[in-house]
């Protein structure tokens, strides 16, 4: 069965994603991909596809789709009081569409990111080794742009197993990101990082997948260092001269030349791709040893859910 649908509304902006472009920043090419790679994953693993298949990442919920033949898909992220012909999907649940059948996903009252996943994955082309969007260089994905009214999208494969619906417990997001201490850390003054963690950060209006621009009144002030570029990943918080961080996301530069205060930790950067404007935030440091523990049970969590699909197939 190879599903098939057609796009009647798209949203403020719903794009192809996976796990992004891994081994590409060498070329200078942002690694992109979900910007909430927990929820793109347990999409994912509800369909029993790899974690990495590509799948739909859609912002602001908005986005209205046709089915146009009978097929599996997966919802996560944030709840978008999703409906199928007017029945009520559960939100980190798996269902079976009919052909006709309307998928409708309204704006969601907290979070910002939902993904839809596809059995076998969203059938696009590879680029530089990935599915993913990269809008700022109209590179890959579906013609390198968001979604638009009209588009159709199919799944690979033709599976021949029947899928129970299945829904599983959210993760809970919280304001607290786990952080670890960045090179240039040393460089703040004692009450600049006091004031870094005790701060709550309100997210700015132009943040967007590159990155949360962080706005607060007792700001740290700026490192006076003169410094080369280094590498920058996703999780990185960078400070420039203004003295507002900024926390980089999915669609970050390779390299930036403003001082790094620290890195949140990889089992807390889901939490940090569901923040909108207007959310606040909180920086909490912590050394490796927690956020490889973060990270073993974050793993665990998910090779649990992993089984729970598996013995349902």
């Amino acid at each position: 069965m190879r599903g098939k649908l057609e796009v009647i509304r798209a949203g403020i902006q719903s794009t192809i994603q996976d796990i992004g472009r891994l081994h590409a920043a060498q070329w200078g090419v942002p690694q992109s991909g979900a910007a909430d790679a927990l929820a793109f994953v347990i999409a994912n693993l509800l369909l029993g596809n790899s974690a990495d298949a590509a799948a739909i990442e859609i912002t602001m919920g908005g986005l209205q789709l046709r089915f146009l033949a009978e097929t599996d898909f997966a919802l996560a992220g944030a709840d978008c009081a999703a409906t199928l012909d007017e029945k009520t999907v559960l939100p980190y649940s798996r269902q079976r569409a009919l052909a006709g059948q309307i998928l409708k996903l309204k704006s969601p009252a907290s979070g910002l990111r939902t993904y839809i996943a596809l059995a076998d994955g969203v059938d696009v082309p590879l680029v530089l080794g990935s599915r993913s969007t990269l809008l700022v260089a109209k590179l890959g994905g579906l013609a390198g742009r968001a979604l638009q009214v009209g588009d159709v999208l199919q799944s690979f494969g033709d599976r021949s197993f029947d899928l129970r619906t299945l829904a599983i417990s959210p993760p809970k997001w919280r304001p607290q990101l786990r952080v670890l201490r960045g090179p240039q850390w040393k460089h703040l003054p004692v009450e600049s990082q006091h004031l870094f963690q005790s701060n709550f950060w309100k997210i700015a209006n132009d943040s967007n997948r590159m990155g949360l621009k962080l706005l607060n009144s007792n700001a740290p002030v700026a490192i006076p260092i003169e410094m080369a570029s280094q590498a920058v990943f996703a999780g990185t918080i960078q400070l420039p001269p203004n003295g507002l961080p900024i926390l980089l996301l999915a669609d970050a530069q390779t390299t930036g030349g403003y001082p790094i205060l620290g890195q949140v930790i990889l089992a807390d950067l889901w939490l940090a791709g569901q923040c909108r404007t207007g959310d606040t935030i909180q920086f909490v440091m912590v050394d490796g040893n927690e956020a490889v523990l973060a990270l073993r049970q974050q793993q665990d969590w998910l090779k649990k859910i992993q089984r729970i699909v598996c013995s349902s197939i």
